[in-house]
């Protein structure tokens, strides 16, 4: 995202991604990021990341629960938000071997 470039960002994903954020409804699906991100994207430079607290592995899933942090300077009125919050995302390696992720899960604020 910080580049700005969705595609490189939807190629992480499983194309039935759900991706379930506080206050919002549940979105499944590749195209479902493109609509949530394409719109902060162009709204904002975005800094993004998270911390890896801990890190599971089931087989072909991968379990990530941590932090997330960022910051996004609005475009228009160069405003500055700090979003930040605790995270859970869920990798699956695809046919060819790839990790791709099938959730994406967040709430925001502090610890």
């Amino acid at each position: 995202m910080d580049d700005g470039d969705i595609e490189q960002m939807v190629n992480t994903c499983h194309p039935d991604v759900m991706t379930v954020n506080e206050r919002q409804p549940v979105t499944v699906g590749t195209q479902a990021i493109r609509d949530k991100y394409n719109p902060r994207i162009a709204a904002a430079e975005i800094t993004s990341g998270y911390d890896i607290e801990d890190l599971q592995f089931y087989g072909n899933t991968a379990v990530v629960c941590g932090r997330f942090y960022g910051t996004m300077k609005m475009r228009d009125t160069g405003d500055v938000r700090s979003p930040e919050g605790r995270l859970v995302l869920v990798y699956k390696r695809d046919e060819t071997g790839a990790w791709k992720m099938i959730l994406d899960m967040d709430n925001n604020g502090p610890s």
